[in-house]
């Protein structure tokens, strides 16, 4: 047996690892949606010329929504645009059967736990010195 670690994985090996990790899944998980099913969304606010000054990446699967992505440009922070931004997609995971919303987060905790999440989980020192908050939030209550 060999192991070849690479900072520049062949793409044809990805698949088969991929491939292997998906068989497996659907043996413990029957019936579970493949990533053909993988709805990705996106939303962006723009200035008056156009200019994004804001946006969210998240995906929908799996009966959840994980928020990728969640920025504002600060000249426009303080003004409800994150929130808003959230609450669509959330609406929209909720109209495509999600259950719950989930991402990662370094420095806005507060600002997610203002909106209803909650942390599940910590990690230290991702980055040296942080913490790297886990949070999710319920979208069936």
């Amino acid at each position: 047996m060999h192991i070849d670690l690479t900072t520049a994985p062949d793409p044809a090996d990805l698949a088969a690892l991929e491939a292997g990790m998906w068989r497996y899944t659907v043996s413990v998980l029957p019936g579970l949606p493949d990533a053909s099913a993988d709805v990705p969304v996106a939303a962006f606010v723009r200035d008056g010329d156009g200019v994004v000054v804001g946006g969210i990446k998240a995906a929908v699967y799996w009966n959840g929504v994980e928020v990728e992505v969640l920025w504002v440009d600060a000249a426009y922070r303080r003004r409800g645009i994150a929130s808003a931004l959230l609450g669509r997609v959330e609406d929209f995971g909720r109209a495509h059967g999600a259950v719950v919303a989930f991402l990662k987060t370094v420095g806005a905790r507060a600002f997610y736990e203002r909106l209803g999440y909650q942390v599940y989980g910590v990690l230290e020192d991702r980055p040296i010195g942080t913490l790297l908050y886990h949070m999710k939030k319920r979208l069936d209550r």
